[in-house]
This record gives C-alpha cells, structure tokens and sequence, in this order.
C-alpha cells in the first residue's frame, strides 16, 4: 500500500514517497533499491507505475541505473536539489508556426552507456541518431540530438523536419509508435564548442540545457531528446500553488525574441 497522503497520479504518489524514502535516510547512497517486484508488492500497483516512479527518481537524480545490476541510491556527488512540476504533453508536441527545423546529420550508432541507461536498451545496441538546428523567427534557438532504438525506427528520414511539425513526433508516427507521455529536466550547462557554434555564442557560454525521454502506452522508452537552449530565447513560467489546491501547472512557454 502506498504510505504517502499525497494526490494525484499514482505513479507520482510511488515516486514522492521513494523520493522521501532517500532523503530521510532510508535508503543510503551507492546502495541497492529494491527491485521492481519487490517495490509491485509493497506499493500494490502495477510494474508499469513502478517503472514510471523509477524513471522520474532517475531523472531527478536520485538514483542511478547500472545495466544488467540494478537500480541504486545516487551518491552526495550525484545529488541535486529538485523541484518537479508538470507540463502538458499537447503543448510540448504543438505545432508552433515560428519555430523551423534543420536536420544536420542522421546516423546509426553504438548506443553510449548514458543513452543506453536511459533508452533501457544494452550499452552498444542500435540507435539511430539525429542533430538538429532549431530556428525560431530565423534566428537560432536550440541545437540538440534525438536518440531512438534502431529496433524501433529502422531509418531517419529529412522529410521529418519539413514543416512546423515536432519532427520527433513525426518520426515515431512513421514507425507507428504514439507518444503517450515524457519528462523532461532542464538544468544549466557550458555549451560545448559544437554546439555553440550552432547557437553563434561562445564556447562555455553559460546555457540553459534540456533532456526529454518520451515514453508509449506500455511504460517504454522510445525516444531521448537532448539539448542546449539559446539563452535569449528561451523562458518557463510556472505557477507556484498549494498542492491541495491543484496540482502545479506549466505556463505555456514564452520564445522571447530579443
């Protein structure tokens, strides 16, 4: 049985209360989490909402996947302070007609260990991989990469970023696969030089960096977007609420043209 009081989606109460679980000490850093099954018991709901829960602990940092070992405690040097919000799946996958996309290359690649981590496929199985350049009004707004499990989108076709259209939705409608939720963690990075170049700023200009896992109806990853932010571009308002007056709820991004 769930032991958290908190509303709301039942994956979040699994993921709240686990959250709790790390912080008071429960559970100690570098030490192993119970495993699926166990957690299925403990909490009496479904493989699917453990999954769910775990997926948003490992975003946030909490813990960490070791392939083929388990699921641990994130140490002190992994930690962060986190706040989870929510936004709306529509308004992220909307068609925005100021916003233009440019595919720079495509390949199929060895999967590195933290795509593999989070695609929850084995380090070195296929991805396909997209770079991409982001224009909005012209003017460039992001640069970012998308990774897909081979054994799910074969190819990447340039016809997927013609248009206004979210080319990773377009990508995977094509392999018939429906986005039925994500997250998403925005934190700040030092762009690296490839990238800035792209955004025409400086190497280690101080950015606002984005990573995005979409998952199907059965709980599965199926893409992992990945980039940087120009930051005069780019800006997230939220309304800060009582949660027993609503859940959070994500303003519609403002693309603030300089």
């Amino acid at each position: 049985m769930i032991r958290s009081p908190i509303g709301g989606k039942l994956y979040l109460q699994v993921q709240y209360d686990l959250q709790r679980r790390i912080s008071s000490g429960e559970f100690k850093p570098e030490e192993m989490m119970p495993t699926e099954e166990q957690l299925c018991r403990e909490y009496g709901v479904s493989r699917i909402t453990v999954r769910r829960a775990v997926d948003g602990l490992v975003a946030d940092l909490f813990v960490r996947r070791r392939q083929g070992v388990g699921t641990f405690v994130a140490g002190p040097r992994h930690a962060l302070q986190s706040v989870r919000m929510r936004a709306y799946l529509e308004d992220i996958l909307a068609l925005d007609r100021h916003l233009r996309f440019e595919l720079l290359k495509t390949a199929t690649i060895p999967a590195p260990a933290r795509i593999a981590e989070r695609l929850r496929i084995p380090e070195g199985a296929d991805v396909c991989r997209e770079d991409t350049i982001v224009l909005l009004n012209d003017q460039p707004f992001m640069v970012g990469d998308g990774h897909f499990p081979a054994n799910l989108v074969s190819a990447i076709h340039p016809d997927d970023f013609a248009g206004h259209e979210q080319p990773t939705e377009r990508i995977l409608h094509r392999a018939g696969i429906r986005i039925a939720y994500g997250e998403q963690s925005i934190t700040a990075a030092a762009i690296p030089e490839t990238s800035a170049a792209h955004l025409g700023l400086a190497p280690e200009t101080p950015v606002i960096a984005v990573e995005r896992l979409y998952f199907d109806e059965r709980g599965a990853p199926v893409a992992f977007i990945s980039g940087f932010y120009h930051p005069e571009r780019y800006r997230l308002t939220t309304d800060i609420v009582p949660r027993g007056r609503g859940a959070p709820q994500i303003i519609p991004l403002s693309k603030d043209q300089k």
